[in-house]
C-alpha cells in the first residue's frame, strides 16, 4: 500500500503543484466572492421624466426630485425612504409608509416620481411554500 503512494508523489511534477494551486486559489477567491459576510450596498433608485438616479440608503439625506408637474421631496433617514412633500393633489404618496426592504416601492403618480430600493443582501428570504 505504502508503495502506491511513493510511486504516485514519485510522479507528480512541478507543474502538476502549480495546477493545483491555481485552482485551490481561483476557487477559494470564488466562494469568497460569492459567500462574503454582510449586506451588500442598498440603494434608493428614483425614476423620473428627466432620468433615474440612486441614492446610497446608509447616509441620511433630503432629497429635492423634479418630477412631471414640480418638484417632490424625499428623506432617507435611518435606512427608510418616503415623500416628504409633492406637488400632487391628494398627496397620497406623502401619506404612504416610508419604504425599507429591498425591493419595495413608492410613487407619486401624478409627478411621475417612482421609488424603488435594490440592493442588501440576495438570499434574504421573503416567502416559504408548504
Amino acid at each position: 500500500m505504502s508503495s502506491i503512494f511513493f510511486n504516485f508523489f514519485r510522479k507528480i511534477k512541478l507543474i502538476d503543484i502549480a495546477v493545483f494551486a491555481v485552482f485551490a486559489a481561483v476557487t477559494v477567491y470564488a466562494f469568497s466572492f460569492a459567500y462574503r459576510g454582510g449586506a451588500s450596498r442598498r440603494e434608493l433608485v428614483v425614476h423620473t421624466p428627466r432620468g433615474i438616479f440612486a441614492y446610497d440608503m446608509s447616509k441620511d439625506r433630503i432629497i429635492d426630485i423634479e418630477g412631471a408637474i414640480g418638484i417632490s421631496r424625499i428623506e432617507i433617514s435611518g435606512g427608510t425612504a418616503r415623500f416628504l412633500d409633492s406637488p400632487c393633489p391628494n398627496k397620497t404618496c406623502v401619506q404612504s409608509m416610508p419604504i425599507r426592504e429591498t425591493g419595495e416601492w413608492s410613487a407619486c403618480l401624478p409627478n411621475q416620481v417612482f421609488l424603488r430600493i435594490e440592493g442588501g443582501s440576495a438570499g434574504a428570504v421573503d416567502a416559504t411554500v408548504r
